[in-house]
């Protein structure tokens, strides 16, 4: 999943007390983690791109969201009708963030998934990890007044890549470019049956990006282990001193995430089949859920913190 939090510290250390703030801090992605430099002549420090919760939203209606999709393995990604768009801004006219609902098909998991936007200082869109593109979400960008110029798929993952094809169609003059070392499971597909067509590869420390004036890169990768590699490639806004991170890092928030619906929330407050598997056979406690602010932190605390809690800052 891809999202974001803002940070600010005027120290420079890779985590300043990150169980509290869980922040990165930072001048560079060269060298991989960062070599961070003092940049006391500027008030705020570094924003992170990572899971967290957006804080507004841009409608309350529930138009244009509707998106087919039963595929995914060995469970479907969900919801599979109707999916909406959160957008925010973090970086004013500058950088802004696009969540939606994602859930395990037949179950009672569900968290976000954000797409980021960032206005180059040509005046156009450099779109990273695409949502689906429903028609809230495309007028959404589309109110940027901005064309979109580039789209990145910056993983291997299949949540990720499912959405490239789709999203590219509504804006067929961007190019697209993606992680290197592509692949899926339980079948190895090419990037033309997810609807992704010509393609470039991003590459590590790559210069010759059109945007490398304005976004460093670098490629994380791992050996193969079990089924495939691990592959992701972080990206560095300089201007706003942004790090966009895919999986690499995972943030939970306290709250739910605005763009989880009630009715996924009360879900998973209900203890289902999911919960007792991540339950590892503690018994859980059955009964009804009554709708409140409780059960639906409840839901939220018993499902996404199970899945990440070996890998999570609280």
């Amino acid at each position: 999943m891809v999202a974001a939090i803002t940070a600010s510290s005027p120290k420079s250390s890779i985590f300043d007390n990150p169980i509290t703030k869980s922040c990165f801090l930072g001048g560079s992605l060269k060298g991989f983690p960062l070599e961070l430099k003092p940049r006391s002549q500027r008030r705020y420090g570094f924003n992170l791109v990572v899971a967290s919760t957006s804080s507004t939203s841009d409608r309350n209606n529930g138009g244009g969201r509707f998106y087919f999709n039963i595929t995914g393995f060995p469970f479907p990604l969900g919801p599979f009708l109707n999916r909406r768009t959160i957008r925010s801004e973090v970086v004013k006219g500058c950088i802004w963030l696009f969540e939606q609902e994602q859930a395990l098909g037949f179950s009672s998991v569900s968290t976000n998934i954000r797409m980021t936007v960032i206005k180059l200082k040509s005046g156009k869109l450099w779109v990273h990890a695409p949502i689906a593109p429903t028609r809230e979400c495309i007028q959404l960008v589309k109110e940027l007044g901005a064309p979109v110029e580039y789209i990145v798929l910056s993983t291997f993952a299949y949540e990720h890549k499912i959405f490239v094809g789709p999203f590219s169609r509504k804006f067929p003059r961007a190019q697209i470019w993606v992680a290197p070392r592509q692949w899926s499971w339980p079948l190895n597909l090419p990037l033309e049956f997810f609807g992704i067509f010509r393609a470039k590869t991003l590459k590590d420390e790559d210069l010759s990006t059109p945007w490398a004036d304005e976004i460093e890169q670098k490629v994380l990768s791992s050996p193969e282990v079990g089924i495939g590699p691990y592959v992701e490639v972080a990206f560095y806004h300089k201007r706003s001193r942004t790090l966009l991170i895919t999986d690499a890092v995972i943030f939970v928030p306290r709250k739910p995430p605005e763009c989880i619906s009630e009715e996924s929330l009360l879900a998973s407050a209900k203890n289902g089949l999911a919960v007792k598997i991540l339950s590892k056979g503690k018994k859980v406690p059955e009964g009804p859920v009554v709708d409140n602010p409780k059960n639906r932190q409840k839901g939220w605390g018993s499902i996404p913190n199970s899945i990440t809690r070996s890998t999570c800052f609280y």
